[in-house]
């Protein structure tokens, strides 16, 4: 784990919350949300221990755009195939939605903490949600996040959420650790910011004597540019 210090400034004047706000909300704006229209990617998944990878193609026609290439490492099978089209189909859209990142952010508490010529980074508070539930409520505000801008390029690097010290959402249930990490970078070489991975990890106990340890992680990688 990184411990982000404020060690070089490039300027003695304060930076106001607005600018904050602006040189955020414009590295957000570089972020391609439809680059799924002109760029083939494989998209590798770990979720419950099982690894599942597959490679979508915006050239190939509506509908068998997903190609299931394999499951923990072997050929999947019909109804493997079929599953995976069914649900990649239908949730990948969704996945990608303007302004989602920035809903995430308090922007109230949003604050400068390192500044050099490569980079700003942030601290934020993580917004608590009307309509989550009281679990992920009382996990949220145990966690405080961190952004990292890039200037060439004005993109956002990463956004990293984690929580400060244990919580207790539920009755005999403790969470000791949630971390989520969201990175983003060009596609290619010269290609449109776009995200780059995923990660997700909760541990805890409940009951007593039941571990919770639960671990995403999902990865786009090979970029091809596919418009025309």
């Amino acid at each position: 784990n990184r411990i982000f210090v404020s060690f070089l400034l490039l300027s003695t004047a304060p930076i106001c919350a607005a600018d904050n706000v602006s040189i955020l909300e414009k590295a957000l704006q570089n972020i391609s949300n439809d680059f799924h229209n002109d760029w083939a990617f494989t998209l590798s998944e770990m979720e419950d221990e099982v690894s599942i990878v597959g490679r979508y193609d915006p050239r190939l026609p509506a509908g068998s755009r997903w190609q299931l290439l394999s499951v923990d490492g072997r050929d999947p099978d019909a109804e493997e195939i079929a599953d995976y089209h069914d649900n990649r189909e239908d949730e990948f859209d969704g996945e990608h939605e303007d302004g989602s990142v920035m809903d995430i952010i308090d922007v109230q508490s949003l604050e400068l903490i390192e500044a050099t010529d490569d980079y700003w980074m942030f601290s934020f508070t993580p917004n608590v949600g009307d309509g989550e539930d009281d679990v992920a409520q009382k996990i949220m505000e145990k966690v405080t996040g961190t952004a990292k801008v890039i200037r060439d390029g004005h993109y956002l690097e990463y956004l990293d959420m984690r929580s400060v010290k244990p919580v207790r959402p539920a009755f005999s249930v403790k969470i000791s650790r949630f971390h989520t990490h969201i990175a983003f970078g060009p596609a290619g070489d010269s290609g449109p910011i776009v995200p780059l991975s995923i990660d997700v990890e909760v541990k805890g106990r409940a009951a007593l004597v039941i571990n919770i340890d639960e671990r995403e992680s999902t990865r786009y990688s090979d970029y091809e540019y596919a418009g025309m």
